[in-house]
């Protein structure tokens, strides 16, 4: 291999330190850079797959997730794969976009055209933003690639596009369209599916399907009631490279049912796609649905997939002024609830919430067992003021499919909240405190992100009252009370040690020192854990901060 060329400088780090790289003839050629700086500006994780013991055997037990990088020196910069020994730098975000490093390894990749980092340093003295202050005179974009410009996808394993560095459940990358693909070719099918002429109910494929008909006739046509955050089902014994689906809830005039898309299907159309939209569904295929599978549903249910061959999944938005009435497409369900009437609801009642923001906590990230896997989730505290209550609603809010609009959530916006969970949880025997949380159907809109325009519940009663209390409220009185950041417990704490040992479902309660050190090193980034430990004080010190 050549040595490589650009209009990078001369004494350009990066490119001095490849060369010898490339010019090494030996069997497993390394090289490793000196104290110059190079400045990482991307950062990108991914999960492994069946290859990854080939790849890195010596790593088979840690971390499920794979990253690559972009760095540079100023004078160009190059896209690496990162060894899973440097996940742990990653997971505590001492190595993030903007870090410093320096000694970083490097060796060549599978394909001698790519590289990958072995080991690094960070320099922790430059401080966390040390590349922006050194880059803030150089356009990040325009900044020469080494060699050729790298593909979109991930370097060390066969997956389609990037998961977000923080959780699974939110889209990340230009992969993930904005704008409805063109139709597909017409491709033949090992069923026989005549469904692109004329429209079918819903009633009627569901009664073709539990008769054993394996011919659908017709097209779909439908209205989503519901959108599913985003499933990632990606494993590492698995060869599927876009492990994705996500599920609508559609109904027509004559009954509902869940719709699934699979793979890259959630590729191409689970931005596009939202509540209240009607879609004509070509090229389906039908199964039992999950819930008559696994016994949950008394009567059998049908499911529509949508996959992206045998057969491919046709897809079509329909405008407005198209939907015919003879349709009798249903509206958009609604459950709004005041903070007021949060008292008197059941334990596990799923309803809306609409109010001004008047806290936003700080992301915090919790760990949960899915069955053989442990999941890191994210979620914030948010506290919405309405017209019926003193006492704010409480939302503990994880990902939905909006994670544009979650992202951008601050006080003194106008928030609406679909589909949320009502928690009661016990502190002793006579203090409760409720909150709400996401079910997997949860939507967002929030005004001065671009979804308040859009959102399909504008005209109805709820809304209506509450706009018309917002324009009679004092708003310097709700900005006093506005928020962002710092950390938020809640529910509070039990007032006494057993208490608060009832509830910790098998988790480590009381704890030495010791093992509370220990504990404490295993969490990652964000991560929130709550312990007691059993000790003797004996000292006090006391600070006294000047206002």
């Amino acid at each position: 291999m050549a040595a490589l060329s650009g209009s990078s400088s001369e004494c350009c780090t990066l490119k001095k330190a490849l060369n010898r790289l490339i010019s090494n003839t030996s069997s497993s050629p390394r090289t490793r850079t000196r104290s110059e700086p190079l400045y990482v500006i991307s950062l990108e994780r991914y999960g492994r797959d069946a290859d990854f013991a080939l790849r890195f055997p010596d790593s088979v037990s840690m971390s499920e997730s794979l990253f690559d990088a972009t760095i540079t020196d100023g004078d160009c910069k190059i896209r690496v794969s990162l060894d899973p020994a440097v996940n742990r730098l990653i997971s505590v975000n001492m190595l993030h976009c903007g870090s410093v490093i320096r000694h970083v390894e490097l060796s060549r990749g599978e394909d001698s055209a790519s590289f990958h980092v072995c080991s690094l340093e960070v320099d922790r003295v430059s401080g966390g933003d040390a590349a922006l202050r050194a880059l803030s005179s150089v356009s990040v974009r325009a900044i020469p690639w080494m060699g050729a410009e790298p593909s979109a996808g991930p370097l060390r394993a066969r997956r389609s596009s990037y998961l977000p560095l923080w959780n699974n459940h939110d889209f990340c990358g230009e992969m993930w369209r904005d704008t409805a693909p063109s139709e597909p070719d017409a491709e033949d099918s090992e069923e026989e599916i005549d469904d692109i002429g004329s429209t079918v109910s819903l009633a009627e494929v569901r009664r073709h399907f539990l008769s054993g008909s394996r011919r659908y006739r017709g097209a779909l046509c439908v209205r989503i009631l519901h959108k599913s955050r985003l499933i990632y089902f990606g494993k590492a014994d698995q060869k599927c490279e876009c492990p994705y689906k996500a599920e609508l809830q559609v109904a027509d005039g004559s009954s509902s049912a869940c719709v699934v898309l699979w793979n890259t299907v959630c590729l191409e159309w689970y931005r596009i796609l939202h509540p209240g939209q009607v879609v004509r569904l070509c090229r389906y295929r039908v199964k039992d649905s999950y819930s008559s599978r696994t016994g949950q549903d008394s009567e059998p249910h049908i499911e529509i997939s949508l996959n992206s061959r045998n057969p491919a999944a046709q897809i079509t938005i329909i405008p407005k002024n198209q939907i015919s009435p003879d349709w009798v497409l249903p509206d958009l369900p609604h459950s709004f609830i005041c903070g007021q009437e949060l008292p008197s609801c059941p334990q596990g009642h799923i309803g809306d919430v609409i109010g001004v923001v008047i806290f936003v906590g700080r992301p915090e990230r919790v760990r949960r067992k899915d069955g053989q896997r442990s999941e890191i989730e994210e979620y914030r505290w948010l506290q919405l003021a309405d017209r019926t209550s003193d006492k704010p609603i409480m939302i503990k809010l994880f990902s939905t499919s909006q994670p544009d609009i979650q992202s951008r959530i601050y006080p003194m916006a106008l928030l609406v909240c679909t589909r949320l969970k009502l928690i009661r949880s016990a502190v002793d025997r006579a203090t409760t405190f409720e909150y709400l949380t996401n079910t997997s159907l949860t939507q967002v809109y929030c005004t001065g992100t671009g979804s308040h325009p859009v959102m399909p519940y504008r005209g109805i009663r709820p809304i209506r009252q509450f706009l018309h209390w917002l324009k009679q409220v004092d708003e310097s009185s709700l900005l006093e009370r506005a928020v962002i950041g710092g950390y938020f417990g809640y529910p509070p704490l039990p007032v006494s040690l057993p208490n608060f040992m009832e509830n910790r479902r098998g988790e480590a309660g009381l704890i030495s020192g010791g093992e509370m050190k220990l504990e404490c090193e295993k969490l990652i980034y964000r991560e929130k854990r709550q312990f007691a430990i059993q000790c003797v004080i004996t000292a006090a010190c006391y600070h006294h901060r000047e206002v």
